[in-house]
């Protein structure tokens, strides 16, 4: 037993304890993210509660490890398409599996909520980490760099093509 606190990973309605802090530790790793969410949140532009959309956040006991939502894709017009957005963990905390954790809990909420597709554009350096979550390196998808299939498709795809 390593003595860590259990990592929880909850859906959430509000921006969360903490959330200055972490916001703080992603503009110190050059990520704007954060900061961005909070001003679509402030403006209302993105809360994360339309019918599909999530916000989820990942705690090891009271401390805030990273934050990670769910929307449609505003840059497809298919019903299908949810845009994994704004997920980041704490520079302190990675390595550990916190981002797999977090990332599963946003796919296992899109896939119970019937979004066929999940697409990210990710900075290169977070590249492998999608990849070894199960996303595909797309090219010529509009606004993405990565897609993950997480339902069945509506029609028949060939053998050995995969529908982007």
């Amino acid at each position: 037993m390593s003595g860590r606190p259990a990592l929880h990973v909850v859906r959430i309605a509000q921006l969360p304890e903490g959330f200055e802090e972490l916001a703080a530790d992603a503009l110190a790793d050059g990520q704007r993210m954060l900061e961005v969410l909070r001003q679509d949140w402030e403006a209302g532009a993105i809360r994360f509660d339309r019918p599909g959309e999530a916000l989820y956040a990942v705690w090891a006991g009271s401390a805030l490890l990273g934050l990670g939502g769910l929307t449609h894709d505003p840059y497809l017009k298919d019903r299908d398409t949810g845009r994994v957005r704004r997920l980041f963990v704490r520079r302190a905390a990675r390595g550990h599996g916190i981002g797999r954790h977090l990332l599963e809990a946003i796919t296992e909420g899109a896939r119970e909520d019937g979004w066929r597709r999940l697409r990210v554009r990710a900075p290169a350096a977070a590249f492998a980490f999608y990849e070894t979550c199960g996303f595909l390196r797309c090219v010529g998808e509009p606004a993405a760099t990565h897609v993950r299939v997480i339902g069945q498709a509506q029609e028949a795809v060939p053998p050995g093509r995969l529908r982007v």
